[in-house]
């Protein structure tokens, strides 16, 4: 029974490596867990392509073309999430149930497994460069509902959904704060001569002379005020002498705006 061959063998039989850099890459792999393949590829000796190309005719698995097998019928049978995941491409059914399925990787046992699971089929891997599954992938198997609600897929829209959330969120809590500032606080307004601060039927004006101004009417007052003030002190005490004509909101807002047009 012939042996099969070592990698390091096809490679400098094959693909014009030189024994040297085979023997440094198999000493390298003595001191960690790495196969050979991957390090020969780390230390750019060989690209991922020509290794998938090595073990397939390590395992003797045969190439092919795309163009020259693939079979429209085929193009249902495994969803575009999984031709991108796996690098693969069914190509067309045989008899017994055989499905020939193209592969960058023909040496992937569990894409294997995985495709013949979820297809029902035999698998036949035949090795395809990695670029020409690419592009057939794109030319040849259309997006369908599966791919939208694949793993990958759900896991983005989980993704998008919770930024929204956090968005959405954010937005209210800003209209929020905003509602409530402007509940407490009102509305403040200026002029060339004016700064005006109104809230709860009543404001308060502050011009550019310092000279304060009352405008509105109390919750519980009889008219309405349109009254000026040579400071604020005098302001403060025509408020005080008609707390009785005030509600508690009035109150607290004028406190507060009291407080800030004496600042300006």
């Amino acid at each position: 029974m012939t042996s099969k061959p070592l990698l390091g063998e096809l490679l400098v039989e094959k693909y014009d490596v030189s024994q040297g850099l085979v023997d440094k890459a198999l000493q390298i792999q003595r001191t960690g867990k790495q196969q050979l393949g991957d390090i020969l590829v780390s230390m750019n000796i060989i690209s991922k392509d020509t290794l998938d190309k090595v073990i397939a005719d390590q395992l003797d698995i045969p190439s092919a073309r795309i163009a020259d097998r693939h079979t429209p019928e085929v193009v249902k049978l495994l969803p575009r999430y999984l031709c991108w995941k796996y690098k693969v491409l069914p190509l067309r059914l045989q008899s017994n149930n055989i499905l020939e399925l193209a592969m960058a990787n023909p040496s992937d046992n569990d894409a294997i497994a995985d495709i013949s699971h979820y297809t029902g089929k035999i698998i036949e891997p035949l090795w395809v460069n990695r670029g020409e599954v690419e592009k057939e992938i794109r030319q040849r198997v259309p997006i369908g509902i599966k791919d939208i609600f694949s793993p990958k897929a759900s896991s983005m829209m989980t993704k998008i959904v919770v930024l929204l959330a956090v968005v959405f969120a954010i937005v209210v809590a800003y209209d929020t704060y905003n509602y409530l500032k402007t509940a407490r606080e009102g509305t403040i307004s200026v002029s060339e001569d004016f700064t005006w601060y109104r809230n709860h039927d009543i404001a308060i004006g502050v011009d550019k002379n310092g000279s304060y101004s009352l405008r509105g009417r109390g919750a519980f007052s009889e008219g309405s005020y349109n009254v000026s003030f040579s400071n604020i002190n005098n302001l403060s005490s025509f408020i005080e002498a008609r707390t009785n004509d005030l509600s508690d909101k009035q109150k607290t807002w004028l406190t507060w705006a009291l407080d800030k047009a004496g600042k300006k």
